[in-house]
């Protein structure tokens, strides 16, 4: 599944916000290889996205409307759509996304406390289209769907996706991850965070459950929950997380995934490291957004279009949080996105200014 373009409005805080993930023109190389639908050399997405910003610009919350309009196409359940509102104004979402085939899917809807209305437009993506081409001919086909998110999933197809990080899903899924391949991650992973605890195995009597070994401790980790996280420090808890996510990742199921801040607690090398185990393991037609804080990330040499900055502004006692990618301000190749961010060029620095108040504080005052 490839995301294309988002617009979220009175959404977990965002409103009026609007996202693309497409780029104008073919690059002649690239670490990312083919940035295109397969088969569809002109229909331009982005593959992987670095999204940074500071604390409350909203990286887990976009993360956490896209899985909630996902999971009810997923399970037909218009529960899950009434979550987005508020319930001080009309919550409103339009996604464009490419599933099997060559069809671009929109799906748009309206949430107004328990009373939920959706759109649905489609389009053949033909060989030479390029996605402002194929939204062009998008034909409206809400009648055929009838409001009906059963109806919705049989035209979209099954989707494919997975969200890493505890915030956004309380729960990891296994029942789509090879026992072989998460029995290696886990492994590799663990053990470079922690040398001691290179002793990973299958569990023979409990139902999809992992065991680790350390001076005559088990740890377990049963259907993808972490059982006695005392025993383990926070980065190598993390770990585990992001070793089922990356095994998940060897299934090649056409997926979508979003990672979210997931090495807080992770040395800056193994999290670049990790993240280029990722964009290796990701399938022709998968996409990646990763969020994070460090701004080592800036450094790695990936396209510019691949590093979008978060920030959240006042304008007349209102909030609003924009979306800017590097591309959309350096515009030569010798440009330093690490450099332009350190220089406050995409404003996603955030204020410190308060902070001033403090200085020269004596006690008791």
């Amino acid at each position: 599944m490839i995301i294309m373009d988002v617009k979220l409005n009175h959404i977990y805080g965002f409103d009026d916000f609007h996202i693309n993930f497409t780029y104008p023109r073919k690059l002649n190389v690239s670490v990312l290889g083919s940035e295109s639908l397969e088969g569809r050399d002109r229909f331009r997405f982005k593959k992987a996205v670095i999204l940074m910003g500071t604390n409350a610009t909203g990286k887990t919350s976009f993360g956490r409307a896209l899985l909630k309009i996902f999971g009810a196409i997923k399970d037909a359940n218009e529960a899950i759509l009434r979550e987005l509102n508020e319930g001080d104004s009309v919550s409103e979402f339009q996604v464009d996304f490419v599933n099997q085939g060559y069809v671009l899917h929109r799906v748009a809807g309206t949430v107004d406390g328990e009373n939920v209305t959706l759109r649905y437009y489609s389009a053949d993506i033909d060989e030479m289209d390029s996605y402002e081409m194929a939204v062009e001919k998008l034909t409206d086909r809400s009648t055929e769907i009838g409001g009906s998110l059963k109806s919705l999933k049989r035209a979209v197809g099954s989707l494919e996706y997975r969200f890493a990080y505890p915030e956004i899903e309380s729960s990891i899924r296994l029942n789509d991850v090879k026992r072989s391949a998460l029995l290696k991650t886990l492994r590799a992973v663990i053990g470079t965070l922690d040398p001691t605890l290179t002793d990973v195995s299958i569990a023979k009597d409990l139902k999809d459950s992992f065991i680790i070994r350390r001076r005559g401790k088990e740890i377990i980790i049963q259907e993808g929950k972490l059982l006695n996280r005392e025993l383990l420090s926070s980065g190598t808890a993390e770990g585990i997380d992001i070793a089922i996510f990356l095994a998940s990742m060897l299934s090649g199921k056409n997926c979508f995934y979003y990672c979210d801040e997931h090495f807080s607690y992770i040395q800056s090398d193994i999290e670049k490291r990790i993240f280029g185990l990722m964009v290796e393991k990701l399938g022709r037609n998968e996409q990646l957004i990763f969020t994070t804080h460090n701004t080592d990330m800036l450094n790695l040499n990936l396209p510019k279009h691949s590093f979008a900055f978060m920030k959240k502004e006042i304008d007349d006692n209102k909030y609003t949080v924009s979306v800017t990618f590097a591309s959309d301000m350096l515009k030569r190749n010798t440009d330093s996105v690490k450099c332009a961010m350190e220089n406050d060029v995409f404003g996603s620095i955030p204020d410190d200014s308060m902070l001033d108040e403090l200085e020269g504080l004596t006690d008791g005052e």
